[in-house]
């Protein structure tokens, strides 16, 4: 039944490949072609992310530079997810509190709000982290050592696809206090589980100080930490982000977190389970809030775990028809959206499907740019529609593809407008953003009004070339 879950999540993802991919998506197939094809990464091909995801875009355009590859990554993520949440479930509780914790995974992992069904960093390090959970849980029943390697390989590699992918490393030490005081291990199985968890993660730092230390730990690290003290990334300014990406989390989370907690709550007597799902809870929280931006996709990281909670609540229910109805309760706000998408017309589906009307709108605005650029033109997109140099297949020479990294890296608009304003300017500016509310001096808006003309509109984004 855990397997037939799995295939039900795959078959709920299918038909997101043909949605058109986000702005990170696009974004980071960008930045992951520019290296393919010998730019540096953290240097001309620049992304404030580890090698982790890297490595994994980079794969999925090697089976095919079209892009549709990066959303059948998440397809197979939502399906290996869906599988290891229900080995977790068996494992912690019974085999009917794991079906329950793969069927609601496999349908609310969608969750449209927080864009489940796209391959954000958030998705990549929850595959690698829920394999974590089990195979700690596997060690914890069976005593083998490789599988307290596995746990802890795949801990790391989780935070290889995104650094706040902790709750790996969280429920990995809580499995490894929890083993009982008889049990057989050649060495100690904190430093074995911690010693192959760094592996990856090390190999990443290498071949960062292998690429220029100082620009790796800017881009992953070090800008975050700078611009702490600064209005773009102090509380304030953290506490609007927060309280703005509660309402779109809530719509796909409130109704499983509520259910999560009654499962915990059942689950009081139960020491093993209860621990490690609030360890690993609470390793997802942390890596919501080390982000900083609280952009809603950062909340995919909590839904393995609630699911799980949440199915030992439905499993609770003794009588076949009252826990279907308890399931469908937990699943209703991911069952109305999937349902109402049926019957709905094609632009119906584009305004309800994230990212799905702005695709179809880029991917016209690229194909404009195609045909007034040459592909060795350079170009620059104001700013964050980071997709449309993968759609037109253009790049730029300036390194900053998104908003935040412009708002907190101190010479980042300095650089902006040294290249706007230099010999070597773009041919063509897609100006999807007000210039004034990137640049508030209003050097920005004076430079593109000296330098640049009107050359079209494409569906009402003004398409900029030299004058």
């Amino acid at each position: 039944m855990i397997l037939a879950c799995g295939l039900a999540a795959a078959l709920l993802r299918l038909p997101f490949l043909w949605t058109g991919l986000g702005m990170d998506e696009g974004g980071y197939a960008h930045v992951v072609q520019q290296w393919s094809r010998g730019a540096r990464l953290y240097g001309e091909a620049w992304l404030d992310r580890p090698q982790g995801l890297l490595l994994t875009y980079r794969l999925l355009l090697w089976l095919d530079d079209d892009g549709w590859t990066i959303r059948l990554g998440a397809v197979l993520a939502g399906l290996g997810i869906t599988v290891l949440v229900g080995l977790i479930g068996w494992l912690l509780v019974d085999s009917r509190t794991g079906v329950a914790a793969a069927g609601l995974y496999a349908i609310a992992g969608v969750a449209p709000n927080i864009e489940g069904f796209t391959l954000n960093g958030e998705l990549l390090a929850s595959f690698p982290a829920t394999l974590a959970v089990a195979a700690a849980l596997l060690w914890l029943r069976y005593q083998s050592a490789i599988w307290l390697v596995t746990a802890g390989l795949a801990a790391g590699v989780a935070m290889t696809m995104k650094l706040s992918g902790l709750d790996g490393i969280a429920v990995g030490l809580v499995v490894v206090l929890l083993r009982p005081r008889s049990g057989r291990i050649i060495g100690s199985p904190q430093a074995l589980f911690l010693g192959a968890s760094a592996a990856p993660v090390g190999l990443s730092a290498l071949h960062g100080w292998h690429l220029g230390w100082r620009e790796y730990w800017t881009a992953l690290v070090g800008y975050q930490f700078s611009a702490m003290g600064e209005p773009a990334a102090g509380p304030a300014a953290r506490w609007a982000d927060f309280t703005g990406s509660l309402g779109p989390a809530a719509r796909d989370l409130a109704v499983v977190a509520g259910a999560a907690a009654v499962g915990l709550w059942l689950l009081r007597g139960t020491r093993p389970a209860r621990r490690v799902l609030l360890a690993w809870l609470g390793g997802a929280a942390l890596g919501v809030n080390v982000g900083g931006s609280y952009w809603p996709h950062y909340y995919v990281q909590l839904l393995p775990p609630l699911t799980v909670a949440a199915a030992a609540a439905v499993a609770a229910v003794r009588r076949p028809r009252l826990r279907a109805a308890a399931a469908t309760t937990v699943l209703l706000p991911q069952l109305i959206w999937l349902g109402a998408l049926v019957p709905a017309t094609a632009e119906e589906r584009q305004q309800r499907i994230p990212y799905h009307g702005l695709a179809r709108r880029d991917e016209r605005i690229a194909a404009a740019i195609r045909a007034e650029t040459v592909p060795d033109d350079r170009i620059f997109v104001l700013i964050s529609r980071s997709n449309i140099y993968f759609l037109a297949q253009r790049t730029t020479d300036y390194p900053y593809l998104w908003g935040k990294p412009i708002e907190k890296i101190p010479d980042a608009l300095p650089r902006l407008r040294a290249m706007l304003d230099g010999p070597q300017r773009p041919a063509l500016i897609v100006l999807d953003s007000d210039p004034g509310r990137v640049d508030r001096s209003g050097e920005l808006s004076r430079i593109l009004a000296e330098h640049y003309r009107v050359r079209r509109v494409v569906e009402g984004v003004p398409l900029l070339t030299t004058a």
